[in-house]
């Protein structure tokens, strides 16, 4: 069995160094059959199928992935209404929605929920990975469950946060800040940004798993923060909030990660 097991773990080690000096995740020149993994019970049954590229031969041996209790999570109370904070966060909420272009609507429409929401751009870049590295099945099953499982424990925390601080959103309180055409202030209160939760917590387990695409990540986080600004719906506490709070999220999940047994060269290769 231990055989078996350092066997296969050389083979995995193989396969994730070729794949570090490659764009192509994909490996070749190495022959795996069924013989060179451990099977349940250690049984093999080999009628003889092999190949050279053999797509994750040890997926069977990873572990589920696991995420935290978005509940547990805490952010320090909201600014009070009569804050200085949110006096600053109110005049440049004024500002920007006076000096508004039609690339900064752009902006907002990218991000609105009723068109495409935060989800949505989230899964359409990490659909772009995942055909970019040429992930195989198993591989990018794994990755969705992983951003899926982020944006949902993020959201459960941001949501927990929000009303449990029940802050008003800037519209509520200065009558004078304009909105764009056909916008809606969400229904639930403003700290923290749930845009910015989820977008961090994203944005931060996706750079985990595609480290040499960090930078497109980040601009996407910074650019959904800056949505909802634009469209005078958060002020920039909110925002910051929710980065701190989405930040803690990934990196805590990020580390379960780690010992899960699914190597894959996307997630080591810096």
């Amino acid at each position: 069995m231990k055989n078996k097991m350092l066997l296969t773990n050389l083979l995995i080690g193989i396969l994730v160094l070729s794949a570090c000096n490659s764009e192509n995740t994909n490996i070749k020149n190495i022959e795996v059959t069924k013989k060179d993994v451990v099977t349940k019970d250690e049984q093999v049954n080999d009628l003889g199928w092999e190949h050279e590229n053999p797509a994750s031969p040890d997926a069977g041996n990873w572990e589920p992935v696991e995420f935290p209790d978005g509940a547990i999570y805490t952010l320090p109370p909201a600014p009070t209404n009569d804050s200085e904070t949110t006096k600053k966060d109110l005049e440049e909420l004024l500002n920007l929605a006076t000096h508004r272009s039609e690339e900064d609507i752009q902006i907002i429409r990218r991000w609105e929920r009723e068109i495409n929401g935060p989800n949505t751009n989230w899964n359409k870049v990490t659909e772009e990975m995942v055909k970019k590295y040429k992930l195989s099945p198993p591989e990018s099953a794994r990755v969705y469950q992983i951003l899926s499982g982020t944006i949902y424990t993020a959201s459960v925390a941001a949501f927990d946060e929000k009303y449990a601080n029940l802050r008003p959103r800037p519209t509520h309180l200065e009558p004078n800040l304009t909105l764009i055409e056909d916008f809606t202030v969400p229904n639930h209160p403003a700290y923290p940004s749930a845009h910015a939760t989820t977008g961090w917590a994203a944005s931060t387990v996706l750079a985990y798993l595609f480290p040499k695409e960090e930078e497109i990540f980040i601009a996407m986080a910074k650019e959904s923060d800056l949505s909802r600004k634009l469209a005078g719906v958060h002020f920039e506490s909110d925002n910051s909030a929710g980065k701190k709070l989405g930040t803690e999220i990934a990196n805590d999940i990020i580390k379960g990660l780690k010992d899960d047994n699914a190597p894959s060269p996307i997630y080591i290769c810096k």
